[in-house]
């Protein structure tokens, strides 16, 4: 371990803790906006699938936690998630698409690639197409359905494998309201932009319902020269049944959960030139024109609660979810001459050539000008049972609570995957007149066995916690075209271990250590390692009231850092293929600040602060045909991991209305690490953006609210990544109304 390092981190952090705290102390929420409704009863399954169950948990977290409550989820009215998690500390986005339809989350470092390295849970439960399989997060749920938002970093993310390296998010979905009663929102805007979500809970007896519907769609902010559509359209409706039993000693609860949700997007993994962004980084070229994802996912998920006695209770969740996508998209040229080459470097050789007929001025004439159209056909299904058992009691003069879970899980993705050839002629895609050829048919299975125990105790102002993840992990992976079946298993164990103590009732220090570990792809070569890491947190938390300030430095050190070819990455062979990174450090500093002043004739100041900064470093020197990665030199740092990141968010609050601000500033980020691959050397855009939102409470029933995204209408290259420039959402006005009743 680098004690170095950890002691200038450490320093960093109380200094910013000192800075700060406490004559500009800074709430944790937002202003509540006022509501229609009555009070939520949470039931008992909500309460145990929180990683955080309430304001005093987070208060004394022996690691570092945000949450976003219902208010602060309803602030901006963000549909993307990207944008909802923008104000965390530690978090790093990266945008691809500008609506966040395929989510890029990394946390401490972890990499954002498709999300692929947290924890990403719905009420308590793993959410990835295949979270051990295929853990790439193609599948995403409506973030405007969700009432709360809990993202967690430090010693108890082993409570929430497989990937522990960075953390765990964990959402929250409506649950049913305690009387009978729903809303009603609907909302239009630029791009086409639309929005209609509706939920209603009604109550029979001890019985519970709730059914939830939501359609967004809009038509994009990119054009095509022929003007077919390059926007989205998602649907989802779920319902949930909950039923007390009455008069019953054991307090139990059954709830049952189904969902189906759907989407057709016509995005692409095309981008631009430099030059071509330039002059208009809303262009796509005509060769993306028939790119289109659609997909399809199903959620059944049924849990039981019961407390044995006053001090034991144990919640048992069953599910199943099954997840299918077609994403049809341009893939390359014929020829062994891949896109990255082309945009890279247009005006060279032949490269003009093939960007003459990607923008549909020239039609293919030979054999390599035909372009290859990757028909992507892909089947999920994620299923297990697991069960978490709560003791909470006291020893001598301590409060004790041990949480112990067991999940058996199995996840699956089946791959069938063609070549379709096509020809450009007169800007228009037609078929070459060449069969399509099967590139990829193969299946990959997981079957894990994860088993948990963490204990936290207080002693007086003292806060610890101990714990102890185990997994087994065998996978299996058929090629169906080279008829082969390779098999893999791990076992590992991930130990934690974290400490809050109240120095004062207003300050109190934490830290934290942990092993942070992501399992390998079923079917991967014997030298292929695992990626694990030990991670450490130290840092400050400060709390008056309802004020939290909070300064923590963090140090991972990995033994192993993986990376994933995949189309997403930029890669166009030895796709699913993992690479090992060997030892690397990241290391940095997070800061938040949250509170409100009050100010005169009973205005309210809500302010929110976040500061992330980071560094990374290979530890050794190494040749990968990674595209990320190519020919890496010790120091080299990360791609994709900006140095700083900065959100501001301010606001003015009245009796019936509020007005609010979010400012983001994002460092440039490195799109390669080493040297020998397409985009050496090159950066992504420095992005500063505002957005606004308001609401005013016309009555107890009615609210109108209107947003601003990216006010000054900023346009920025947020990455080269799969191929090409692309830019973030242009500025998009909407405006909107809820009714509830």
């Amino acid at each position: 371990m680098n004690y170095t390092k950890l002691s200038t981190i450490a320093s960093l952090a109380c200094c910013l803790g000192s800075m700060f705290w406490p004559s500009t102390l800074l709430a944790q929420q937002s202003v509540p906006a006022p509501s229609a409704e009555s009070p939520t009863k949470e039931s008992k399954i909500s309460d145990v699938i929180q990683i955080f169950g309430n304001k005093h948990a987070l208060e004394t977290a022996t690691g570092s936690g945000f949450v976003l409550n219902e208010s602060a989820l309803e602030q901006f009215e963000f549909d993307d998630i990207h944008r909802v998690l923008q104000g965390v500390h530690g978090v790093y986005i990266r945008e691809e698409d500008g609506y966040g339809l395929r989510p890029n989350i990394g946390l401490r470092g972890a990499t954002s690639e498709r999300s692929s390295k947290i924890a990403l849970l719905e009420d308590g439960v793993l959410i990835a197409p295949a979270p051990y399989s295929a853990p790439a997060a193609y599948y995403f749920p409506n973030i405007s359905r969700m009432t709360q938002v809990e993202v967690f970093k430090g010693p108890s993310a082993i409570t929430y494998g497989p990937n522990t390296v960075g953390g765990a998010i964990n959402m929250l979905s409506r649950t049913i309201h305690a009387k009978d009663s729903g809303e009603l929102d609907v909302a239009i805007g630029q791009q086409n932009y639309a929005k209609t979500h509706g939920h209603y809970s009604k109550h029979i007896g001890n019985l519970g319902l709730m059914l939830e519907g939501i359609h967004l769609r809009a038509d994009g902010f990119k054009s095509l020269a022929n003007d077919d559509n390059t926007g989205f359209a998602k649907n989802e409706i779920l319902g949930k049944i909950n039923y007390e039993f009455a008069d019953d000693p054991f307090n139990q609860q059954i709830q049952i959960k189904v969902g189906y949700s759907e989407e057709v997007s016509h995005e692409t993994y095309l981008g631009l030139t430099d030059t071509d962004f330039s002059d208009e980084p809303y262009q796509r070229y005509a060769a993306s024109q028939n790119d289109k994802f659609d997909w399809e996912h199903l959620q059944l998920q049924a849990s039981h609660y019961i407390e044995l006695s006053p001090e034991m209770a144990i919640l048992t969740q069953v599910y199943r979810r099954d997840f299918n996508r077609d994403w049809d998209r341009l893939n390359g040229f014929d020829s062994n001459r891949s896109l990255d080459s082309i945009l890279s470097s247009p005006e060279t050789g032949l490269n003009a050539r093939f960007m003459q007929i990607l923008k549909g001025e020239e039609d293919s004439l030979t054999s390599d000008e035909t372009l290859i159209f990757t028909l992507n056909d892909r089947t999920f299904y994620s299923q297990g049972i697991q069960s978490k058992l709560t003791w909470d009691s006291t020893v001598g003069e301590a409060d004790m609570t041990i949480d112990a879970g067991l999940r058996i899980h199995q996840d699956q993705v089946e791959r069938h995957h063609r070549a379709r050839y096509l020809n450009m002629v007169n800007a228009q895609l037609t078929y070459a007149g060449k069969t399509d050829d099967v590139i990829t048919s193969n299946k990959d299975t997981t079957t894990a066995i994860a088993a948990f125990v963490n204990s936290k105790i207080q002693w007086g102002d003292l806060h610890t916690s101990f714990g102890l993840r185990i997994e087994s992990i065998d996978g299996e992976s058929a090629n169906h075209l080279a008829q082969s079946l390779q098999k893999n298993s791990d076992t590992i164990i991930l130990p934690g271990a974290g400490l809050f103590y109240q120095i004062t009732p207003e300050l109190g220090v934490l830290a934290g250590v942990n092993k942070g570990f992501v399992p390998n792809s079923p079917g991967e070569e014997s030298d292929i390692k695992p990626e694990e890491s030990w991670n450490y947190e130290l840092g400050l938390r400060a709390n008056i009231a309802d004020w939290q300030v909070e300064a923590i430095g963090f140090y991972n050190d990995y033994s192993n850092l993986k990376g994933s070819c995949t189309f997403s990455s930029g890669c166009i062979t030895e796709l699913d293929v993992e690479f090992n990174g060997g030892e690397v450090d990241i290391y940095g500093v997070e800061f938040s600040a949250n509170g409100q002043f009050s100010l005169p004739n009973g205005f309210q100041l809500p302010v929110k602060m976040a500061y992330t900064h980071s560094q990374s470093e290979f530890q050794t020197s190494f040749a990968s045909t990674f595209s990320q990665w190519g020919n890496v030199t010790a120091g080299d740092e990360l791609p994709y991991l900006p140095e700083n990141q900065f959100t501001l968010q301010l606001g003015l609050a009245g009796e019936k209305w509020q007005v609010d601000l979010a400012f983001k500033y994002i460092t440039e980020m490195s799109e390669a690490s080493g040297t020998g691959v397409e985009l050496e050397g090159v950066v992504t855009s420095d992005i500063s953006q505002i957005d606004i939102a308001a609401w005013y409470q016309l009555n107890n029933a009615l609210r109108l609210y209107s947003k601003l995204d990216n006010l000054t209408d900023q346009v920025n290259i947020v990455s080269r990544r799969p191929f090409g420039a692309r830019p973030g959402k242009p500025r998009q006005f909407v405006i909107g109304a809820k009714y509830a009743f």
